[in-house]
């Protein structure tokens, strides 16, 4: 029974947790915003045009969020 709660413990330490870099996060979160554009789409909540307006705003605006957070611009 040991052997498990040592497990448990081993398992919960700080080092072993998964982090995800500030630019995959991103990526991740355009990606969830832009699938909610086209559910909307699909559920006829949005026009075509309004849905392409929608996304080019979504990535032109990451796009230069990055360029502006660079350090080496």
């Amino acid at each position: 029974m040991s052997g498990i709660l040592e497990q448990k413990e081993k398992d919960n330490r700080p080092e072993d947790k998964i982090e995800i870099s500030k630019e995959s996060r991103q990526a991740f979160i355009r990606a969830m915003k832009i699938g909610y554009y086209k559910a909307f789409y699909k559920q006829r909540l949005l026009t075509a045009e309004q849905l392409e307006r929608l996304i080019e705003m979504n990535t032109a605006k990451t796009d230069n969020a990055d360029d502006n957070n660079d350090p080496a611009a």
